[in-house]
C-alpha cells in the first residue's frame, strides 16, 4: 500500500515552485486585537501566534532552573517512557513539556522534605514564568544517600 503526500496528489500547484504559505486561521486571528472596529487591517502586519524557537528555548531553560532551585527537588524526570520533553532545535529539555496553553513538569523529590510543600513551591515557581495552567507530576521520591561509616 502506498500513500501520497498532499503535494503529490495532482493539485494544480504540483510541479511548480512552492509559494509562500498562506497565513493560518490562528495567524489571521492574532492580527485582530481589541482596537476599534474598522481599523486598516491591511496596514497591520500579521503576528504569529507561535513563539520563536529562541523564546521557547529561553523559557524552557528558565523553567528548569526555577524547578531545580526549589529545595527538595532532586531532578527532573522524563516520564515512564521518556516521552516528557520540550523539543528544541538540536536538543530536548526532558522533564518539562511546554505547550502554548499549558505546562507540565515531571520531577523526582527528596524524601527528606514534605512532598506537598515541594510540589507547591515548584508550582508557584513555574506559574510565575508561564501563562496558563501548570500540571505537576511527582514521578518518584528518592531517599537521601546513606553514608557508610568510614573505616
Amino acid at each position: 500500500m502506498t500513500t501520497s503526500s498532499p503535494q503529490s496528489s495532482g493539485s494544480p500547484t504540483s510541479g511548480r515552485d512552492a509559494e509562500p504559505a498562506a497565513p493560518t486561521p490562528l495567524d489571521v486571528a492574532a492580527a485582530f486585537d481589541a482596537s476599534p472596529v474598522g481599523r486598516d487591517l491591511e496596514a497591520a502586519p500579521l503576528r504569529s501566534s507561535r513563539a520563536s524557537a529562541g523564546d521557547e528555548e529561553d523559557l524552557a531553560d528558565r523553567v528548569v532552573a526555577a524547578v531545580l532551585a526549589v529545595p527538595g527537588v532532586v531532578r527532573l524526570h522524563a516520564g515512564a517512557f521518556g516521552e516528557v520533553a520540550t523539543y528544541l532545535p538540536g536538543r530536548a529539555v526532558t522533564g518539562v513539556r511546554l505547550r502554548p496553553d499549558e505546562a507540565e513538569v515531571h520531577l523526582v523529590v527528596s524524601a527528606g522534605r514534605p512532598i506537598p510543600e515541594v510540589a507547591s513551591n515548584v508550582h508557584e515557581a513555574v506559574r510565575a514564568l508561564v501563562s496558563g495552567p501548570v500540571h505537576l507530576f511527582v514521578e518518584d521520591v528518592e531517599s537521601p544517600p546513606t553514608r557508610s561509616p568510614a573505616p
